[in-house]
Order: C-alpha cells, then structure tokens, then sequence
C-alpha cells in the first residue's frame, strides 16, 4: 500500500482512537455471519434483531444539516475511508452492504465478518466514489468515524450528494484531526440501528478487558511512554502518541502515564535529530515501516544518539515489525482500529511490555 496514504489515515483517525477488542464473551463480535443473520429470523437480514428501544422516524442531525431515517435500515454502507466504522459494525453483528477496502488493512477482520463485505477502492486524495455507494442501494450511510480532512478528504464536501442517495448519520462533531472516541462513535450507532443495548456492551467488554490487564501488570501504572514508528528516509521517523491521539489513549488504557514530551509534537509528528531526546520515556516502542529494510532500522537504532535514550539503554525498549507473526499490523490496529483491533493488539503488545519491564 502506498506509504504517504497509510500514514496520513493513520495520523488523521488517530491513533487509536479509537481502541480495542475482539470481545470474546461477546456474542455480537465472536458470531459469523450466518448466525448474525439467524439472529433476526429473516436469513436476508444482516442486523441482529432489535431491541426496541429506538424509535422512528428518527432524525440524525449532523454538522452538515438534517436527514430523517423513517424506519430501521436493514442495508447499510458503511463509507468512512479507513473503515473504522465498518469494524464498529462489525462489532454490533452488523454486516454493511460496503464498505471502504481498508478495512482488510489490519489483517484482524477476516473472522468478524469482513471477509463478506463489499468494498470500493479508496484512493488517498480523492473524491469519495458516490457512485459505488449508490449501486450499494443503502438505506443507511454511516459516516461516523469520519474526521475533518480524514485521507486528504472533508465529509462536508460531500454531505449533500450523499443524503440524496440515503439518510447519514455522523459524528456530532467532526472538527478532530486526530481522533473521534470509537466509544462514542457505537453508540450513535446504536441509537440509530436500535442497537443500544449491543452498543454498550461493547464498550463495557472493552473495559473489563483493559482493566483485568492493568491488574495483571501493575508494573505499567505510572510509567511514562512513547509510541514512534520509522518510515525510512523518505518520511523519517515520527512520533505517534501525540496529545489526544489514539495511540495515546490506547497506551493510557494499559494503565501508562502521559508522556509530558509528547507536547513538542502536537503539531508536526516529524522527530528531528535536535527533538530525538524529546521522544525517551519509561518505555519506548520503535515500530518499522513495511518499507524500511532491517539495514535501515539497525542504522537508526545504532546511533548514539539513539542508544544513549534512557528507555534503550535501561532496556525498556520494544522494537516493533511491520507485521505480526499471524500477517496483523499493529500500527494499523492501534492507529485506526477499533473495539476489535484493539484487544487484537493487547495479545500481541503486552507481553512484549511485560518482558521489557
């Protein structure tokens, strides 16, 4: 994939945000799509049956203006270009009808239902295709996750073509750079797919799972830390656990503290060679672009200015491949994931943390 694009989305959506887990225990995420659709009693279905707690016609206002939803969608595109809301979706036991093909980027989707998506190919920079999402016949478009400018891309730009296609429900405020909570992002959705109650448990399965591995690893509380990733000469290396960034707020999950040096990057992620000692921490976690070769990286790691940060040289460093041994992306799953991204993310990271500590 083309490495300007993914590390624009990444950026933009945060880092993290939006955050999670894979929701074991939970039936709405560990269903496949055949059950899901069992769920409602009408194997055309692809919602979960409802829970009558919402009514309709329901109006979902946005930033951009009004659109009214007259009854329960049952086929909903999900057009968000780095998919987030897709795996919210997905988390619900809900199956769009399209969604943005980044949302095979993470390699953590297959088994939640992601396999049975249609996708549109979407391009960094360029329009949204309404078009595809027309031939989709949506009765629902979600566009949640969608932050101002997200790949290159303002939702405003194209609000009014797509409320003539079907009702949009978005985010009430789209105006973050980096980050919409994923958290509020499901339950908007499940108000809108009167899904309130799946919503939320979501959420308070993402909790208990973050929490029982605070317990497990006090050792985390209180310490300070930082997420960079290097992206070759090309791009550099850039600091990711920005102020309000998903990242951050995955590693404040884990119990982590703040790093206060994360400041000097709030508004250019770039770390110069003047800022490197801005980046150190209780613990640093160095992640490799799929483009840069290992000759690279050991270039970068064997500097002296670099093996001279306290996190490298007291040993609470954590060098991060561009891919797991199961084909994941981490960055991916930190940056842009969601409720499932992300708890896929702890069975891979924590370990590596509690070994470092």
């Amino acid at each position: 994939m083309n490495l300007t694009r993914r590390r624009s989305i990444a950026g933009l959506i945060g880092t993290a945000l939006a955050a999670a887990l894979t929701l074991t225990g939970c039936s709405s995420t560990e269903s496949t799509p055949a059950s899901r659709k069992a769920a409602t009693g009408d194997p055309s279905s692809r919602l979960p049956a409802a829970e009558g707690k919402t009514s309709y016609p329901l109006t979902l206002e946005s930033p951009f203006g009004k659109t009214v939803l007259e009854k329960r969608p049952e086929r909903i595109a999900a057009v968000v270009p780095n998919a987030i809301d897709t795996e919210l979706l997905l988390s619900l036991g809900v199956t769009p009808v399209l969604s943005s093909s980044f949302v095979k980027e993470g390699g953590y989707l297959g088994g939640h239902g992601a396999d049975d998506v249609k996708t549109y190919e979407f391009v960094m920079g360029e329009e949204v295709p309404v078009e595809a999402i027309a031939a989709s016949k949506p009765d629902l478009i979600v566009a949640v996750g969608w932050t101002d400018g997200l790949g290159g891309v303002k939702l405003a730009d194209h609000y009014d073509r797509l409320k003539s296609i079907a009702p949009v429900v978005t985010s009430p405020d789209t105006s973050s750079q980096l980050l919409i909570p994923w958290q509020d992002s499901i339950r908007v959705l499940g108000e809108t797919l009167d899904l309130v109650g799946a919503a939320q448990r979501v959420v308070d399965d993402h909790e208990k799972h973050f929490a029982t591995l605070r317990k497990k690893h006090p050792e985390f509380e209180g310490l300070t830390a930082t997420w960079a990733i290097f992206y070759g000469e090309a791009n550099g290396l850039q600091y990711l656990s920005r102020p309000d960034s998903a990242p951050e707020a995955f590693l404040g999950e884990l119990g982590f503290a703040k790093n206060p040096s994360a400041r000097e990057f709030a508004r250019d992620a770039t770390v110069s060679d003047e800022l490197l000692a801005k980046i150190d921490a209780d613990v640093l976690l160095l992640g490799q672009s799929a483009a840069v070769g290992d000759k690279e990286m050991r270039e970068l790691t064997g500097r002296d200015l670099f093996r001279n940060l306290g996190a490298v040289s007291s040993g609470n460093f954590v060098q991060l491949p561009p891919k797991t041994d199961d084909g994941g992306d981490l960055l991916w799953a930190i940056s842009s994931g969601g409720p499932i991204g992300n708890k896929w993310a702890t069975g891979h990271l924590v370990p590596r943390l509690a070994d470092a500590l």
